[in-house]
């Protein structure tokens, strides 16, 4: 295991009191269990540093959660200054037991700032507490599908005013309607979310609010969880995985992924 997911599962481990109860702290920690969800990270943060040219790049991680993903950007470049925000209140999360998870933030973030010298802090979900133009990156990690649509526009709105002009707004893992893994993981009793975006459906909301597409991939054609059994099997996995978003079977992919560019004159 990579030195700082080890560190951040001591972290988690440390200040989770609820180790027999299914609870925020427990999730993080159930995720960063599976070698295909840890791998995604990587690549993904790998991703956000080759768009790096500047050693006094300012980079926000919105909707930073556990703050993993920041962390892995803060390992991949160790100049850059990372910001990391969460709303106070993820309001798409229904569970009766994440309703102590800004707590559990608080408490795992102190440590991680500590560490890893990254600024961690929650706001109201709608208006980033930074002045205009302030950064060359914002990322958005599997944060899309947790905002409520109504307020999607006013979201991306606020992350264009605190971007640099010319600069990339990243986002990942979004969920499709033609996942295949979310239907079945709902039929399966597992889970799933409850918002979804056509590839078109996605695309347009993101030019109407002025981003410019530079990059956009398909990701995630087999399941990474749960992680006792896809780590038994991580290395075929790991290889149909790499395959198959070359294939027509990459209609079926649960991820859309982007990396786009502020649009000046919008």
């Amino acid at each position: 295991m990579k030195n700082e997911i080890k560190l951040i599962l001591d972290t988690i481990r440390t200040h989770n009191k609820k180790k027999d109860q299914w609870s925020y702290l427990t999730s993080i920690e159930y995720m960063l269990k599976s070698k295909l969800y840890v791998d995604s990270l990587y690549q993904d943060s790998n991703k956000v540093t080759s768009y790096i040219s500047n050693r006094n790049c300012k980079i926000l991680d919105l909707g930073t959660g556990s703050g993993v993903f920041a962390i892995l950007l803060r390992k991949l470049n160790k100049n850059v200054k990372i910001y990391a925000i969460d709303a106070f209140k993820d309001k798409s999360q229904k569970n009766p037991n994440f309703k102590d998870t800004f707590n559990q933030q608080k408490m795992i973030w102190n440590d991680f700032n500590k560490i890893f010298k990254i600024n961690f802090t929650h706001y109201d979900g709608l208006k980033i507490p930074f002045s205009d133009n302030t950064f060359d990156i914002v990322t958005a990690y599997a944060v899309i599908e947790h905002i409520e649509p109504k307020i999607l526009d006013k979201v991306f709105s606020d992350i264009k005013r605190v971007l640099k002009e010319d600069g990339l707004f990243f986002i990942f893992k979004t969920p499709r309607k033609l996942a295949y893994t979310e239907y079945l993981a709902g039929f399966l009793g597992l889970g799933r979310h409850d918002i979804l975006y056509g590839d078109f459906e996605i695309k347009q909301i993101l030019f109407r609010n002025h981003f410019n597409l530079v990059e956009n991939w398909k990701s995630n054609m087999v399941f990474d969880f749960p992680w006792k059994i896809t780590n038994l099997f991580y290395t075929p996995l790991k290889v149909i995985g790499a395959v198959l978003p070359y294939s027509p079977f990459r209609l079926f992919a649960h991820h859309n992924n982007f990396v786009l560019r502020k649009n000046k004159n919008g």
